[in-house]
Order: structure tokens, then C-alpha cells, then sequence
């Protein structure tokens, strides 16, 4: 799932990229937050997820609590980014009749749905340490 999910932020980072490359950037404020958002908590989940890669023996994750914090605080922009998206898609109604939007949206709301749940299958989320049996 963390293969899929960094896969999804890449292509949501490129396709906003291109998407502001022939739109142009929006000048109201809200839109260009959700356009920082769009680029920032992308590149947080890949890098997190990416991170996490070289950590991993045998299945067991020993993170360390900065780790497992930056995850957590990933996990949280994430849902930001979610519910930002749902207030645009809602704001933006009737969309419009153009190629690519529909997957354009599809990459919006699946980027971070997959970095949630590949970032809390990932992660210790218990208070304290889990113990392996060898």
C-alpha cells in the first residue's frame, strides 16, 4: 500500500503542476492555499513513506518517536487536504466540462485517502513499545 500511495502523490504533484502550468495559479486566497496544500502534503507523505522504506526488517517497523510523530502529523495533513478538496469539489459546482477533470479529482481524493492508511498501517500508534517475539 505505501508503493501505491507514494506512486499517487507523485502523479498528483505533476498533475497540479501541469494543471497550474495551463490554468495559471489562482488569485483567491482559499485556492491558493488549497493549492499549497495540493503540492506541500504530497511531497510530506511521499518523502514520509519513502523514509520509512529503508527502516523496515523482516515486517517489524522500530520507528522513533520523531518518526512516529512526523507520521502522525502527516496523517493530519492529509485529512486536511481531504476535507479541503471536498469544501473545492462542493465550491466549484457545476464543474467543468473539460478532459482530464474527472481524473484530475480521482487523484485529488485517492492521494491522501491511500497516505492515511498507508501511513497508519506503518505506524505504532499504541502508547507504548511493541515487543517482538524471535
Amino acid at each position: 500500500m505505501g508503493t501505491a500511495a507514494v506512486v499517487c502523490n507523485v502523479v498528483l504533484v505533476a498533475f497540479t503542476c501541469l494543471v497550474m502550468a495551463t490554468d495559471g495559479v489562482s488569485r483567491e486566497v482559499p485556492y491558493v492555499v488549497f493549492t499549497f496544500l495540493l503540492l506541500a502534503v504530497p511531497t510530506l507523505s511521499a518523502a514520509l513513506l519513502v523514509q520509512r522504506g529503508p527502516h523496515r526488517t523482516d515486517g517489524v517497523t522500530d520507528s522513533s518517536p520523531a518518526m512516529q510523530r512526523a507520521s502522525q502529523i502527516g496523517v493530519l495533513c492529509n485529512i486536511w487536504l481531504l476535507a479541503t478538496a471536498c469544501w473545492a469539489i462542493y465550491d466549484r459546482y457545476p464543474h467543468p466540462n473539460e478532459e482530464g477533470f474527472l481524473a484530475y479529482v480521482a487523484v485529488v481524493l485517492l492521494a491522501p485517502i491511500l497516505s492515511i492508511a498507508a501511513l497508519v498501517a506503518d505506524s505504532k500508534w499504541s502508547v507504548g513499545r511493541r515487543s517482538s517475539v524471535v
